[in-house]
């Protein structure tokens, strides 16, 4: 496709993975432009992610880099699986997906009481915005779970400090509890933190920095852009 395309329009065309290109929007000119390298997480169905170190994004020898969802953080034999097949990766336990398993599996639990009992119903299937509603409105069993969430992503996140040690970590996708604007997604982002400050070395505890995603749904074709801007200005 790269090629072709570029053989019609006669100009250089560049290639990425959607989650990459967010990445890179952020690290250009969204919540990572004022670091050197970043680490971005996507929190959606799925798990994605980017991770841009010296202008350059880590793509991998066989484009496969940075598929932050399929990292394993559970290595039990009955751990969850992951809509890849494997068991125990990262997107089993922090998707918006995996928040509505966990969800339903929690909500049949004997004497459990919980609003969204109230809410789902043949017309009105479960989802992770009714999670995140029924916490923002005090829910335990939601409160509970959206925490349990932050806790499993800061084990991902710590993994991930180890590895790279990036300036920044920036979480992006539809499911961030709100974000900066709320006080669940303040309370959810603080609780990441303070799990991944519990795991990894005392220097990267002391300088961690987990931000929300600026750029929301711009991001991907605005670090396509910056991708393509980035890769001409180094062959010319």
């Amino acid at each position: 496709i790269q090629g072709r395309l570029a053989e019609v329009f006669g100009k250089p065309v560049s290639y990425a993975n959607d989650a990459g290109a967010a990445a890179f929007g952020e690290f250009w000119v969204g919540g990572g432009q004022d670091y050197t390298s970043i680490v971005m997480i996507t929190l959606g169905t799925g798990v994605g992610g980017g991770i841009i170190v010296d202008d350059k994004s880590v793509d991998g020898a066989n484009s496969h880099g940075a598929e932050i969802g399929h990292m394993v953080i559970d290595n039990r034999s009955d751990a969850r699986i992951c809509g890849c097949g494997q068991r125990g990766h990262l997107e089993a336990y922090v998707s918006a997906t995996a928040l509505v398993e966990r969800t339903r599996e929690a909500m049949m639990e004997s004497g459990v009481g919980t609003v969204l009992k109230e809410w789902i119903g043949e017309t009105s299937p479960l989802t992770a915005l009714m999670v995140a509603t029924a916490a923002e409105e005090g829910d335990l069993l939601a409160i509970k779970l959206v925490s349990e969430t932050a806790v499993y992503l800061g084990r991902g996140i710590a993994q991930l400090a180890h590895i790279i040690d990036p300036a920044a970590f920036i979480l992006g996708g539809a499911m961030n509890f709100g974000g900066s604007d709320s006080p669940l997604g303040v309370k959810f982002l603080n609780e990441v933190k303070a799990e991944v400050k519990r795991l990894v070395f005392p220097v990267l505890a002391e300088r961690l920095v987990l931000n929300f995603a600026k750029l929301g749904s711009e991001a991907g074709f605005v670090g396509a852009a910056g991708l393509a801007r980035s890769q001409y200005n180094r062959t010319h």
